[in-house]
């Protein structure tokens, strides 16, 4: 009886057992072991969604802000023609500007690297010198008074209708209204954002309103434009092709009358991500990306590209415009 009895406590000893060190260290190394996987994952994929995410942000905005450029740049120096009995020709392009009501203003301007002095004039001026990443665009063009707003009626950048302005004293041909409304659009880059300020207010003789931001975390707006130099030389050249050369605002503003020869419009943005969006898709912050051309050669070429030295995420946007009111073969020759 004895022995039955000692068997049985040792028995239940043993059952009373717990595990032994060299187990319990082996089961937190393989705890562990998968805890550090499924944070590595779980990471990965965090990251991997911050960027995308940060990405598709980029992505809405820059589109947008593009159409939004891009549709005023299609439309400058649009003007209501219909009815006129003008003879267009190099000795009649003061009456042929009467048409489009820019006798007094221009079509379209800009200034490289610079901010316009006045951008509530229709015949700005460049201001000094600023932050080279950033150029200067205006554009005007004619609304539409006979749209309702529900149906799309044209505005300015900022979607405040505009007043009406007179026709000039110079117009010539028949009339079809006696005022326009003329909306004007002035793109700059600054602190670290694209701007528009539009001509919408009330009445011709108040104040224009203030530019607002489109457009956070912009590093570059520069604006290039496709010039036609042999119409530039002969405005009465037989219609047919022509050459067109890559131009800055700086040549465009030192000859007198080539803006009414620009006939396309390179627009290139670059957005930045938050800084600290990329961090961990990669093992160091340094890497080549597409940057904006900084002068008309680079331009006409391939798109220069620059080195990082952040984690922040970046995406450019370039593309051609063209203004359709100049995209016939001769702006200044009979239609």
């Amino acid at each position: 009886m004895a022995k039955i009895v000692v068997l049985n406590r040792l028995q239940a000893a043993r059952r009373q057992a717990g595990r032994t060190l060299i187990e319990l260290m082996i089961s937190l190394a393989i705890g562990l072991a998968i805890t550090a996987a499924v944070s590595g994952a779980y990471l990965s994929t965090a990251s991997t969604a911050r960027v995308a995410g940060e990405m598709a942000g980029m992505s809405d905005t820059g589109q947008i802000a593009m159409l939004m450029i891009g549709d005023s740049i299609r439309q400058a120096g649009y003007g209501e023609i219909i009815g006129s009995d003008v003879s267009f020709g190099a000795a009649n392009i003061d009456a042929y500007r009467s048409q489009t009501l820019f006798g007094g203003g221009a079509h379209i301007a800009g200034c490289n690297s610079a901010r316009f002095v006045d951008d509530t004039s229709s015949t700005p001026t460049c201001g000094p010198v600023g932050d080279v990443n950033f150029d200067s665009l205006m554009v005007r063009f004619q609304g539409d008074t006979a749209v309702a707003p529900a149906q799309g009626r044209i505005d300015d950048c900022l979607g405040t209708q505009v007043p009406l302005e007179a026709l000039p004293a110079n117009h010539v041909g028949l009339l079809r209204a006696a005022s326009r409304p003329m909306v004007q659009n002035v793109y700059f880059g600054t602190n670290n954002g694209l701007s528009c300020r539009g001509n919408g207010r009330a009445a011709i003789g108040d104040a224009f309103a203030v530019a607002q931001q489109l457009v956070g975390n912009v590093e570059q707006f520069k604006v290039f434009y496709g010039f036609d130099d042999v119409r530039y030389l002969n405005p009465n050249t037989t219609a047919g092709a022509s050459i067109r050369s890559i131009r800055d605002a700086d040549y465009l503003n030192a000859r007198a009358g080539a803006w009414d020869y620009v006939v396309t419009v390179h627009v290139c943005m670059l957005i930045r991500s938050d800084p600290d969006a990329g961090r961990g898709m990669s093992t160091t912050s340094v890497y080549q990306y597409t940057s904006c051309p900084m002068n008309a050669v680079q331009a006409a070429g391939a798109m220069p590209t620059t080195e990082a030295q952040d984690s922040a995420v970046r995406r450019t946007y370039n593309q051609v415009f063209t203004v359709r009111s100049r995209s016939t073969a001769n702006p200044v020759q009979n239609f």
